[in-house]
């Protein structure tokens, strides 16, 4: 159904419309230290061709049922336009973070319906690719460096009902993050405000170790000449806990 809707608002009004895939995996070395992978594939807003590569790798300390910190590595190859000349180029960062989960009770005391809401704050250091244009291509002549903080909020809804903890069935996501340049902002968009990704995605909960949601996402990114630039992106996204 969510598909359907997307689908018919973008062919009536000519919305351009992102594909992304990505996958999100987390290993338990013991019960506190977990290792993170994620990769990410997403096109371009024509679905025409491959726009950005991500990989993100890392590890966290799970302090509690409440409270974790983390850090990690992400590459990102992004495709990129100079003066009409098109190429690759990759960034690099170095990021930390911090979760904060807790739960939200939804209704009367009678019929109270569990959820989890989950706070996370990052901050990427970036590596950004300095680019001219030579002999009909694009080459990297040196690096820039910025930090970006990101504070996102995501809450989950079961929409089965639950005792203790949710281990099968549909659920609903709310998702919003908001992304801020707090150094190096001249060598990105000049400004402190860079982006604002809102999600709402469905999935599924096989059990305790496997999800899969789709989702829909609207990016509001912020450009050099103050203007906002709006693109609609539809995401599926696998989680896997082992």
């Amino acid at each position: 159904m969510m598909v359907g809707m997307i689908t018919g608002y973008c062919s009536r009004s000519q919305v351009a419309l992102s594909g992304w895939a990505t996958t999100n995996n987390q290993i338990a070395f013991t019960r506190k230290v977990i290792y993170q992978l994620e990769a990410s594939v997403r096109t371009d807003p024509k679905r025409q061709q491959l726009q950005t590569f991500l990989f993100r790798t890392g590890a966290f300390i799970q302090f509690s049922n409440r409270w974790s910190l983390g850090g990690g590595y992400c590459l990102i190859d992004n495709r990129r336009t100079i003066s009409g000349i098109t190429g690759y180029a990759v960034e690099h960062q170095a990021l930390e973070q911090v979760w904060f989960t807790h739960p939200v009770n939804i209704g009367s005391r009678l019929h109270q319906h569990r959820t989890q809401m989950r706070h996370r704050l990052r901050l990427e250091n970036r590596f950004l690719p300095r680019l001219e244009q030579a002999n009909n291509s694009l080459k990297r002549t040196g690096t820039s460096f910025a930090n970006r903080l990101r504070y996102q909020i995501r809450e989950q809804i079961p929409l089965v009902s639950t005792t203790n903890d949710f281990e099968k069935g549909m659920y609903l996501i709310l998702q919003n993050e908001f992304f801020f340049n707090i150094s190096g902002q001249r060598y990105v968009n000049g400004k402190v405000f860079d982006q604002n990704r809102s999600l709402v995605a469905t999935g599924y909960r096989f059990n305790r170790k496997l999800d899969l949601e789709l989702s829909y996402m609207l990016r509001v990114v912020k450009d050099a000449s103050n203007r906002n630039t709006r693109e609609n992106i539809l995401q599926v996204t696998a989680f896997s806990r082992l």
